[in-house]
């Protein structure tokens, strides 16, 4: 928000240097980014009255013209054709600069003496128009120079407001930070006050116009004016200069005068061209059926439903809050308009905006919420404005629709929490005081002696709770003042959360495994939903309001941001990733929303370094099954889980390298290597692995992630290798299972080390070789007590599986 200081000294009269000025606003939340001093490009001129415009004796295309300083009389020639008697103009005398050039001298013109010059525009340096010289309203007071006149002479403060400080977009607004942080007294704008006709209700058929409000709930109070006999012309040269210092450009004098009170009271307004309004009826609503809107900038703009629009009983006019449609825009043949001053609901202009990529300067006050009972107010600012520099005049009163008036809003403020949360006591008058100065109303409560009910003013609406309130008082003196230490509080423990610990111990231990965490965004497109249909069943769940056209729906799997992730590594010569995520995926099953916490990993490159003499061990299939069966493991679940192939449902992976997780039964997640045909549609040149598990079922388990210390064995360990030939597909892990369950205390561990298919081996069977270790707890085992231990193993194990021994 650009902070004109000779605007901001309208309305508090401040003698604090520009340096102070910026260093208290932006203690206080309002950061000045930049100081901009501007200064005139001219010196020596002045504001005249031409008395009289005769014709140069010599010369066709010029005049010899009597001009009136204040205080001396010229004789100026002067060609520019707009030059008439009794016109205000710029003077430059003799000696005045105008640029670079040298100063001003008097010339004799076609053998008339020249006393100085009547300038234009582009000759001042104030734009490029030099059709004429520069006209200025008749009551400019003779003599002044033009540079006060015009402000051109400024400090400009280029001033950040946060989101929530919508009633600081405004001069008013920032005016009053600087009354408060200051403590000198605002000083509000004198406006004539015009009669008021407040209604619910639509007015009789004998009004000047109607409305009707079809959406209160978006837009719960409108208010509007019509004015006759408008001039369009350009606007005043100090209202130009106004608006140009803040950064708007200058387009007539009737849109000028609303967007001068948009700047200077924080209210957005609206000018119709009101016999472009069929059957001068307004008429609040959705869009509805209609779909298309050309806007102002000459844009078709494409509608929902629920867009608010600013229609008549055929057409609509307007984009509420937004921008006003060229079928109804003030042009120069304007001569009877209606000015709209409306309070939308800032939701339902930010969804809009944001949808349609169209920002205004009225947009961005709507959106972050603007003075709730200001519309009036500034429908009589913007008509006295228009008085003046348009010849305006009303026909009839200013008609108010209050359709649903803000809810009060009444705080009740505890000293003693109040010293709680800033850490330092502030005694209650000077509480009061504050409070005061931010324009609340500060009473006694009637809970109790200390206790303060204070009711914020209404273009506040970011102060709803106590503290709201106490960041207020504590803010006004500057937060550097509160001592940096934590205040004074008692505490207690937390009672153990099961479900915190388990999500915390989740991450440790996949990070242990190499694995970095991430987080990525919520939102999915739709192609990648239908392909990577996650651990859910149900359907996935559109989001109304989009952060992108593709991203229009809530994530149903973690492993397609990841994909993403990992893409954006490589492209930064990062090949190796190894990565996941603990978060929330989404659906829509039987019709209600559901969410679930799932763990999303995805392996890429080497997961182990190379050494020397030595190959680096690569992401596969294998390595996260690995990191799974430690996962698992620690939670108490491993003899509990088992691993099938996943059928046709997951048609992402490799049909060979992947494989459903299942714990009791039931479906947990899947794991496996990316098909082939995904890889290459993603420039993935090595396997990429991924793995998805429902966090909600393991959770349910009730175990927490906790890995159990035991001392080393003190007894040396005995191997004994068994290689078997069974069906082809008959799963490993069944072959370790069953041994398991057939083994005595000796057996210590089963793993499976090699499984082999092709030369000696029957078609449709499979070599599967097994290392059994053995070991007791209270002695050294002999080969006997070994050898007859495992015979027996073995025996039991091939009738019981149906296999031979591999010879």
């Amino acid at each position: 928000m650009k902070l004109p200081l000779k605007w901001l000294r309208e309305f508090v009269t401040i003698d604090a240097s520009v340096e102070e000025i910026s260093r208290r606003l932006s203690v206080a939340g309002l950061e000045v980014e930049n100081i901009e001093r501007l200064t005139p490009s001219f010196e020596g001129v002045t504001i005249a009255r031409v008395l009289d415009v005769q014709k140069h004796p010599n010369a066709d295309r010029l005049n010899l013209c009597q001009v009136d300083s204040g205080s001396e009389k010229f004789s100026i020639v002067c060609g520019a054709p707009n030059v008439q008697a009794g016109m205000t103009a710029a003077l430059a005398c003799v000696g005045a600069k105008l640029g670079k050039e040298p100063p001003l001298q008097a010339a004799v013109i076609r053998g008339i003496r020249s006393e100085g010059m009547l300038c234009s525009e582009r000759e001042l340096g104030l734009s490029t128009e030099h059709a004429g010289i520069l006209s200025l309203p008749l009551d400019a007071p003779l003599g002044m120079p033009l540079a006060d006149y015009l402000g051109l002479d400024e400090t400009v403060f280029d001033v950040s407001v946060l989101a929530n400080r919508g009633d600081c977009l405004s001069i008013l607004g920032l005016a009053r930070e600087v009354s408060a942080l200051f403590d000198v007294r605002l000083i509000l704008p004198r406006l004539r006050t015009l009669k008021i006709d407040r209604r619910d209700t639509a007015p009789g058929a004998d009004a000047a116009f109607t409305v009707e409000m079809a959406a209160p709930e978006l837009c719960p109070r409108y208010a509007a004016l019509k004015m006759t006999g408008i001039k369009i012309g350009p606007s005043p040269s100090w209202m130009k200069r106004r608006l140009e210092l803040c950064g708007t450009r200058s387009i007539n004098n009737v849109v000028d005068a609303t967007n001068y009170v948009m700047l200077e009271l924080g209210q957005p307004l609206h000018a119709f061209d009101l016999t472009k309004i069929a059957g001068g009826k307004i008429v609040v609503r959705r869009a509805g059926s209609d779909r298309e809107f050309i806007t102002l900038d000459n844009e078709k703009r494409a509608l929902a439903p629920d867009d608010l629009l600013i229609a008549d009983g055929e057409k609509p006019l307007a984009i509420a809050g937004i921008m006003g449609g060229q079928n109804s825009e003030v042009s120069d043949a304007t001569t009877t308009i209606l000015l709209e001053s409306a309070y939308f609901e800032p939701m339902t202009i930010a969804r809009t905006a944001r949808r349609l990529g169209l920002r205004s300067e009225a947009s961005y006050r709507f959106e972050r919420g603007i003075d709730r009972m200001a519309q009036v107010a500034a429908l009589f600012r913007v008509a006295e404005l228009l008085r003046q520099s348009a010849d305006a005049r009303e026909d009839g009163p200013v008609i108010d629709y209050d359709v649903r008036p803000a809810a009060p809003r009444e705080i009740t403020l505890d000293p003693k929490k109040l010293a709680a949360l800033l850490g330092v006591e502030i005694p209650g008058p000077e509480v009061r005081r504050r409070l005061l100065s931010l324009g609340a109303t500060v009473k006694k409560s009637a809970l109790g002696k200390n206790f303060l009910s204070v009711v914020p003013p209404p273009y506040r609406s970011d102060l709803n709770e106590p503290a709201d309130l106490a960041e207020e008082v504590a803010r006004l003196t500057g937060l550097e003042d509160i001592p940096a230490e934590l205040p004074a509080r008692q505490f207690a423990y937390a009672p153990p959360n099961r479900e915190r610990e388990f999500f915390r111990g989740a991450r440790e231990i996949v990070q242990g495994a190499g694995f970095t965490e991430m987080d990525t965004l919520a939102f999915a497109t739709s192609a990648d939903n239908d392909k990577f249909a996650g651990i859910g069943n149900g359907e996935p769940i559109r989001v109304q309001n989009p952060l992108s056209e593709e991203l229009r729906e809530m994530r149903r799997s973690l492993v397609p941001a990841l994909i993403e992730a990992l893409r954006f590594n490589l492209n930064r010569q990062a090949p190796n990733f190894h990565a996941f995520e603990i978060a929330k995926v989404y659906s829509l099953e039987g019709g209600a929303p559901v969410e679930r916490v799932a763990l999303g990993a995805l392996s890429y490159g080497d997961y182990a370094m190379a050494e020397v003499g030595k190959p680096a061990v690569t992401a596969s299939f294998f390595t996260m099954k690995g990191v799974l069966e430690v996962f698992l493991g620690a939670l108490g679940l491993g003899e509990r889980v088992s691993y099938v192939p996943p059928g046709d449902e997951l048609k992402f992976l490799h049909p060979g390298r992947s494989a459903k997780v299942i714990l009791d039964g039931a479906a947990i997640g899947y794991l496996g290597e990316m098909h082939p045909r995904e890889a290459m549609e993603r420039d993935l040149g090595e396997p990429c692995v991924v793995c998805e598990l429902d966090l909600e079922k393991l959770k349910a388990y009730g175990f927490t992630p906790r890995g159990t210390i035991e001392p080393p064995p003190r007894f040396p360990a005995v191997r004994r290798d068994l290689a078997m030939v069974i069906d082809r597909e008959f799963p490993a892990a069944a072959i370790v299972k069953t041994v398991r369950e057939l083994s005595n205390e000796m057996l210590e561990d089963v793993a499976v080390f090699d499984v082999y298919e092709g030369q000696s081996i029957a078609s449709g069977k499979k070599s599967v070789a097994l290392a059994l270790t053995y070991r007791a707890k209270d002695r050294t085992l002999t080969d006997e007590e070994v050898n007859r231990v495992h015979t027996a193993l073995v025996e039991a194990a091939l009738a019981r599986l149906g296999a031979v021994l591999r010879q």
